[in-house]
């Protein structure tokens, strides 16, 4: 497979332009591929509008190495059972987004039923995705149940959005395996363990329930990211994240959290925004720390810097702080990707914050949007974050291109998840400001 280049990445999923829609563009549907040809071929491509769904499919059952006694096809999806908790996959139908034929693939992972629904099942679920890698834990406080779940839209252009589908469904099974009682012992409930319709239950486990273990030896070596990547993506000329610095280890960016902020010339959101950053520019041991303590100071957070240190500017960011890291390693999988994305909303208690963070969890599965759930909503303090860790082993081998592609397109999920998720944390119940 070939790889976009970062100029179509940042023109698919958002560029400089504030106005451009949040919402894909949902045209009729994309043709089928021709007759005959082979759905696995990753190069049946963009050009011709195929629907990527067939090919997808076949990827995630070679890579998953699904049996079919303990397999349920459901037309554009399937049910497999890696073990006593059943993993379900559904693709939906094409749609062109931006100039490319995608597909939305869901995978879900059922680990509890009757949950309580208190304040207290929110916020051990917010501890937990506070260590998401690229599932998260989904609580629907109606329904009673605690998911894992994934969200991605897939197309033919990238040689690494095929790994990240089926390891995020791989990791998906082994978490939910060894996770499921942890969650009942902590939150009440039960494992939300079914059998097959036919085969029955399944005894002996698929032996993809421990790749979790393979991902965490991988994470002890050393990540392929430098900070010439950070460099690279900050210093763009596409206008991605024009308001970024760098350090050595992590760049940080403040993104828009409307979308119609845009954060225009002459606007008084970009001239402090502007403040900060040339002040964190001129900070010698590492700009990008020092930007996100800017930050917090402006949101009236502890962290921040020491009185005088920065420009006068007003108390509180209209904008989103996200940050990159290759430095920042996961507690299970070690070396990687780690990203995390603040908004400026704080939540009336902690409690209120982390009820929040779940809500958008929910809703990441239901709304169209551009930004594929890979990570979850977690909560620090009375703040909603978002947390993503991309895995050493989804880019070891990838030259430069790939490594820019692989962080431009994280950078624009972000960017677009900043828009969409502030407007939809004020329309709920928690209060906030």
């Amino acid at each position: 497979m070939t790889s976009v280049d970062a100029r179509a990445l940042a023109e698919t999923f958002g560029g400089a332009d504030p106005a451009r829609p949040l919402e894909p563009d949902l045209l009729p549907p994309v043709p089928a591929l021709p007759a005959g040809a082979d759905p696995s071929e990753a190069d049946a491509v963009l050009a011709d509008g195929a629907d990527q769904g067939p090919r997808i499919l076949t990827v995630l059952h070679e890579h998953l190495g699904t049996q079919p006694e303990w397999t349920i096809e459901q037309g554009r999806g399937f049910t497999w059972w890696p073990g006593r908790l059943p993993l379900t996959v559904r693709i939906g139908d094409p749609v062109v987004l931006h100039g490319l034929s995608v597909v939305r693939v869901t995978t879900t992972t059922p680990l509890l039923r009757d949950v309580p629904a208190s304040p207290a099942t929110a916020e051990r679920i917010a501890a937990h995705n506070a260590r998401a890698a690229v599932d998260g834990l989904v609580w629907d406080p109606d329904a009673r149940t605690v998911a894992l779940a994934s969200d991605i839209w897939c197309h033919a252009g990238d040689a690494w959005l095929d790994p990240l589908v089926y390891s995020a469904s791989g990791l998906q099974v082994a978490i939910a395996e060894s996770s499921a009682d942890e969650l009942r012992e902590e939150i009440g409930g039960e494992v939300a363990a079914v059998p097959h319709p036919t085969s029955g239950t399944r005894v002996e486990h698929d032996e993809l329930v421990d790749a979790g273990a393979a991902f965490a030896a991988a994470g002890d070596r050393s990540t392929p990211f430098t900070e010439g990547d950070l460099r690279t993506l900050v210093r763009s000329p596409l206008g991605l994240l024009p308001f970024a610095v760098h350090g050595p280890d992590a760049m940080t960016a403040e993104v828009p959290a409307r979308s119609g902020d845009g954060l225009m010339p002459g606007m008084a959101a970009q001239e402090r925004t502007r403040a900060i950053i040339d002040a964190a520019r001129r900070d010698r041991t590492d700009p990008a720390r020092a930007h996100e303590a800017a930050w917090l100071a402006a949101m009236g957070l502890a962290g921040g810097p020491a009185a005088g240190s920065t420009p006068s500017v007003p108390s509180r960011p209209g904008t989103a702080l996200l940050r990159i890291s290759f430095g920042d390693r996961h507690p299970q999988y070690g070396a990687g990707l780690a990203m995390r994305l603040r908004l400026p909303l704080r939540a009336r208690s902690v409690s209120d914050a982390a009820v929040l963070a779940s809500r958008l969890n929910r809703r990441e599965l239901t709304d169209v949007k551009l930004a594929p759930f890979v990570g979850a909503w977690s909560a620090e303090g009375d703040a909603p974050v978002f947390v993503t860790h991309f895995p050493v082993p989804l880019a070891r081998g990838l030259g430069s291109d790939d490594r820019l592609a692989i962080l431009a397109t994280f950078a624009a999920w972000m960017r677009e998840r900043a828009a969409w998720a502030t407007a939809a944390a004020l329309d709920g119940p928690e209060g906030g400001t």
